[in-house]
């Protein structure tokens, strides 16, 4: 009998999670004994000081509330048979990935859990994902500026949302931020993109490296290819 692979992934924001969850519907499409929770967080916040002194409180930011949910994941897993780990992603916006990356770990070791547990970050902003795929942004948005999509240096820190934005909004970042009355449309507006761009990337064709890292552990997890 096939083991059964139980997955848990904490992001940071509410596109994040529409997102991951269009990557996720492709993923286990043939994997029968493989279920996943996505929690979408709102929005990032910084690693708690001192992860031994929990508190009970979520704030709903993501690397604040971090230690808490992880201890408890990994307490309510623990008798749970099979494989288990929990994915955590996040944008490293202006933050040196490396150092992210060292911190986060550290966080986790102070933890003391048995739980694994993959740190997937990606640089700058997950819309890098998105832009991963020529192919998906053309077949969402028909209209997009090719010329600035085949410009676009994969996973580079220039404002990643808003170049998105310059591609397939009509008018540009500019006329988006005239038509948006507040930050809430604006997000509906990454939403969209990652609704619709989302269904339709090749999973296993991204020129995203931090994407393709998080399909590679997904893959270690799972035992596949």
């Amino acid at each position: 009998m096939e083991e059964f692979t139980y997955i848990e992934i904490l992001i940071e924001d509410k596109s994040g999670g529409i997102l991951v969850e269009k990557i996720m519907e492709k993923y286990v499409m043939d994997k029968k004994n493989t279920a996943y929770r996505i929690h979408s967080f709102k929005g990032i916040g910084k690693i708690p000081l001192k992860v031994k002194k929990i508190s009970q409180i979520k704030s709903k930011k993501l690397l604040i509330d971090l230690p808490m949910y992880l201890k408890g994941m990994s307490a309510s897993l623990e008798n749970i048979p099979g494989k288990k780990a929990i994915f955590v992603i996040l944008d490293s916006d202006d933050e040196d990935c490396a150092k992210l990356k060292k911190d986060l770990i550290q966080m986790y070791q102070g933890l003391e859990i048995s739980l694994q547990v993959f740190f997937c970050i990606a640089v700058e902003e997950m819309e890098a994902w998105l832009l991963g795929d020529n192919e998906a942004v053309l077949k969402a948005y028909p209209m997009a500026k090719k010329q600035l999509l085949q410009k676009y240096v994969q996973d580079s820190v220039i404002g990643t949302w808003e170049y998105l934005a310059d591609i397939v909004y009509k008018g540009g970042l500019q006329s988006l931020k005239r038509n948006a009355s507040s930050y809430y449309e604006i997000g509906m507006f990454k939403c969209e993109c990652a609704e619709s761009i989302g269904a339709l990337l090749d999973i296993r064709k991204n020129a995203s490296q931090s994407f393709n890292y998080f399909i590679k552990k997904l893959d270690i997890l799972c035992e596949c290819r």
